[in-house]
C-alpha cells in the first residue's frame, strides 16, 4: 500500500465544538482551499457533528476536556489535553502543515499547543467584543490576533500591537443572503420575524414571546408572520395558541434553512453570540439580542449587545435584569412595528457595519504570516 500523500503546506485551523468557533473556521478554510492552499479542521466531537459545514473539508475529531472543575478535574482535563495535543501534533507532521489558526474555545488548546511545540506560526481569530478564556491564554504565543471588532477588551496594552481588524467570516449561505435587499414595510405588507435561540438554546424564548406577541394589538397580530424555534413539550399548544390570535407562526425545534428566514425577515429577536452577530450585520437585518445571563459566554454576549445596540443596529434586553419580560418586549415590537422607519435606519446601520470579506481579509494574513516564516522575517507583524 502506498503512503498517504498530503499537499506541501497545509493550515491547520482549531475550532471548538459550537458553531460560533467552527462556522467562521469553516469560512476561513474554503477561502484557503479556493486560493490553492491545503487545510485541516481540528475540533472535538460536537464539532463534528456539523457535518454540513465540515463537508469536503480535511478534519481530524481530538479528544477534548473542560478546566472547569475541582483539582481533580483539572488534571483529568490536562492528561486529555495532552493526548489531544500529541495526537494533533503527529499529524500535523504527516500533513506538513505550516501554521495553525486558532478560533477559541477550550478544545483549541491541544492543537495550537501542538503547533507551537513544532515551532508553527499562531493566528489567533476573536469573534466577540473580548477575548475569549481560551484566546486570553493563548495570547502571548499568538503571532497576531484577528478581531471581529476594532474596540477589543481583555488584551494588555503589550499584546495591542498584534491586533488587527478583519471582521468575523460568514458562511457562504450568509453572504449569499446579503444579496437580497431590506424587505419592504409598507402598507398592511406582512410582518416577518424571526425568533431563534442559538446553539446555547433559549428556554426563555418560548415563556416570553408567545404572549408578547398576544399582548399585542390586533392590526399587528393580523400582519405578523413568526418563524419561532421552539424546543417545549406544548410547542403544538403554542402554536395554536398564537394562530387562534391571528398570527401567523412556523414553530419548529430547528430551522436548517437559517439564511433563507434571516434574508426575509424584517426583526429578529436572538442570543448575542459572535456568529450571530456577525450574521446579521452581513445580511443587515436588525434584531432584539438578549445575551445569555450565566455561563462562560455571559460577558462576551453581553459586551456583544451592547455594541450592537450602541452602535444603532439593534437592541439589548438583558433578561439577568429582568429587562426581557413579555410587557417590555410587547411593549418593543409595538413601537417598532408601528414605527417602520426605526427599523429600516437600524437595518441601514446593521448594513454598513458587515464584513462581508472578512474570510479574504483573514486569509490574508494567514497568507501575511506564511510568507514571512518562508523568507525567515518573523510574524510579519506590519509596522
Amino acid at each position: 500500500m502506498s503512503a498517504v500523500r498530503y499537499p506541501l503546506e497545509t493550515v491547520g485551523l482549531a475550532a471548538g465544538g459550537t458553531g460560533g468557533h467552527l462556522f467562521p473556521a469553516e469560512a476561513l478554510a474554503r477561502e484557503l482551499q479556493a486560493r490553492g492552499h491545503g487545510v485541516v479542521i481540528y475540533t472535538e466531537r460536537r464539532g463534528a457533528q456539523f457535518t454540513q459545514a465540515l463537508a469536503g473539508l480535511p478534519h481530524l475529531v481530538l479528544p477534548a476536556r473542560s478546566l472547569a472543575g475541582g483539582i481533580g478535574g483539572k488534571l483529568a482535563a490536562a492528561a486529555v489535553i495532552m493526548r489531544a495535543a500529541a495526537i494533533a501534533r503527529a499529524d500535523m507532521k504527516r500533513r506538513g502543515v505550516t501554521l495553525v489558526a486558532g478560533f477559541g474555545g477550550y478544545p483549541s488548546f491541544a492543537p495550537v499547543m501542538a503547533g507551537r511545540s513544532l515551532g508553527l506560526p499562531l493566528l489567533l481569530h476573536e469573534q466577540g467584543t473580548r477575548l475569549s478564556l481560551a484566546n486570553r491564554q493563548l495570547l502571548r504565543f499568538a503571532d497576531r490576533v484577528a478581531t471581529s471588532f476594532g474596540d477589543i477588551g481583555g488584551v494588555d496594552d503589550g499584546a495591542r500591537g498584534k491586533l488587527v481588524e478583519t471582521g468575523n467570516p460568514v458562511r457562504a449561505t450568509i453572504l449569499e443572503a446579503a444579496r437580497a435587499p431590506y424587505p419592504p414595510l409598507a402598507g398592511d405588507a406582512p410582518l416577518r420575524l424571526l425568533v431563534v435561540g442559538g446553539s446555547q438554546g433559549a428556554a426563555v424564548f418560548g415563556r416570553v414571546v408567545p404572549p408578547a406577541l398576544l399582548a399585542l394589538p390586533e392590526a399587528l397580530r393580523s400582519r405578523l408572520q413568526v418563524s419561532l424555534q421552539y424546543r417545549g413539550d406544548d410547542a403544538d399548544a403554542v402554536a395554536a395558541q398564537l394562530r387562534d390570535a391571528g398570527i401567523a407562526v412556523d414553530l419548529q425545534p430547528f430551522f436548517d434553512d437559517m439564511a433563507g428566514r434571516l434574508r426575509d425577515a424584517h426583526l429578529v429577536v436572538t442570543r448575542a453570540g459572535a456568529t450571530t452577530i456577525a450574521d446579521l450585520l452581513v445580511v443587515g437585518r436588525p434584531a432584539i439580542v438578549v445575551p445569555i445571563p450565566q455561563g462562560g459566554s455571559r460577558e462576551e454576549q453581553r459586551g456583544n449587545a451592547d455594541a450592537l445596540e450602541r452602535l444603532g443596529a439593534g437592541w439589548c434586553m438583558a433578561e439577568d435584569d429582568e429587562g426581557f419580560t413579555a410587557p417590555a418586549l410587547a411593549a418593543r415590537l409595538d413601537a417598532l412595528f408601528t414605527d417602520p422607519a426605526i427599523l429600516v435606519g437600524a437595518a441601514a446601520a446593521a448594513a454598513q457595519l458587515g464584513r462581508p470579506d472578512a474570510a479574504a481579509r483573514l486569509a490574508d494574513e494567514v497568507e501575511a504570516l506564511l510568507q514571512a516564516r518562508a523568507a525567515g522575517t518573523g510574524t510579519g507583524t506590519r509596522g
